[in-house]
């Protein structure tokens, strides 16, 4: 379905228009399955817009001819990855007063250079060469300048001031951040406290596990024998699976799990088992897949280009000198601490988790709105 048009609410009357370029799979899936975040936050951000007398049209990000026979009064789009090819475009078609790139990650140049470092890591560590999963193709350089320029606002997913956030600062836009939601059907059982063991740890991950950073912890743990990672996540990558593969199977302290649903039997399970989440992304907005595992109360080894913010809620993976040591280093210290000190990192990570929400979702994603809204007014 390339188009879903005039969407209102029928308690409000529609007086405005807004056309949002994203998806339209929330409007013929279940969208509380969570196959992902977005779908149900596509389908909430709609509801948002309508409350607010918004008839919206919605465009998928597949359609590649849009020509709209009215002018609106919004448009909201994807401006980052390869589908925000169609931005400019489609935003200039829309005769939009105002214009909102939506950011599910960093400035895509920035992205793009990040990325293609850990495929360079991977190659020079292993000998094999992979196809990069992750990479920009359509809006870098001088694409990506026309849709800046194109925008008046920016939605950046995430907390403030991430690396994300702040790659989009230089070019004088406002940026606005929402926080990601995270199924309700995750959450924290207290019995845990006395299951978990200090030395399991959890890697949950998307799409794209070299850019993700799964195959650097796997080697801190093929160095680290007495601490056990579970990995849950697609078998997507080839190359990936081409080299570790064996390793893993061949490991006593290391089991894939494949693809789990988040808040599943197997993903309990393993949240009643691991004390931690690890994980060293490349480049994220915000990982989903970590804000689940808090949710969960699982205290974050991560670095900052995960995309969730850390103080002293778990430990912070650096990004300088060499990143598998890092994260060997990370492990060793976390499977240290005493009984005491796990639970003030538990309790200040379910505090943290308390961003990663559907409420918090509605929550930022609407005062974002309003900030676009009033300029709308002046």
């Amino acid at each position: 379905m390339k188009v879903i048009e005039n969407i209102t609410n029928k308690n409000v009357t529609s007086t405005k228009k807004a056309a949002l370029y994203y998806k339209t799979e929330p409007f013929y899936t279940n969208v509380n399955q969570y196959v992902h975040t977005n779908n149900w936050e596509i389908y909430r951000a709609i509801e948002l817009l309508t409350i607010h007398g918004y008839a919206v049209d919605l465009i998928d990000r597949g359609c590649h001819d849009w020509s709209p026979k009215a002018s609106y009064d919004l448009f909201l789009g994807l401006g980052v990855g390869n589908s925000g090819k169609q931005f400019v475009r489609y935003a200039n078609a829309s005769q939009a007063k105002k214009k909102v790139l939506l950011s599910m990650g960093p400035q895509p140049d920035i992205s793009n250079n990040l990325v293609l470092r850990r495929y360079k890591m991977f190659a020079e560590r292993t000998g094999h060469v992979a196809p990069p999963m992750r990479t920009v193709g359509d809006v870098i350089g001088e694409s990506f300048l026309e849709i800046i320029n194109t925008a008046d606002f920016v939605f950046n997913i995430g907390e403030k001031h991430t690396r994300s956030y702040d790659s989009f600062l230089k070019y004088g836009k406002p940026v606005l951040h929402f926080y990601p939601s995270v199924s309700p059907s995750v959450g924290f059982e207290p019995a845990w406290i006395q299951t978990r063991d200090p030395n399991s740890f959890l890697c949950f991950a998307g799409n794209g596990f070299i850019c993700k950073g799964v195959d650097l912890v796997v080697e801190a743990f093929l160095s680290a024998p007495d601490k056990h990672l579970h990995i849950c996540g697609p078998s997507s990558e080839r190359a990936f699976f081409e080299y570790y593969g064996k390793h893993i199977e061949q490991a006593s302290n290391i089991t894939y799990h494949g693809f789990i649903e988040p808040g599943g039997r197997t993903f309990n399970e393993l949240a009643s088992i691991c004390s931690y989440v690890v994980f060293h992304s490349a480049a994220e907005g915000c990982c989903t897949s970590v804000a689940t595992a808090i949710k969960a109360g699982l205290v974050p080894i991560i670095n900052s280009w995960t995309g969730i913010v850390i103080e002293d809620e778990g430990i912070k993976l650096s990004e300088e000198g060499d990143l598998i040591e890092n994260i060997a280093h990370a492990i060793h210290v976390a499977s240290s601490t005493n009984e005491r000190e796990y639970r003030g990192l538990l309790d200040r990570t379910l505090e943290k988790s308390k961003l990663f929400s559907q409420e918090s979702f509605t929550q930022s994603y609407s005062d974002a709105l309003e900030v676009v809204m009033k300029s709308l007014d002046r």
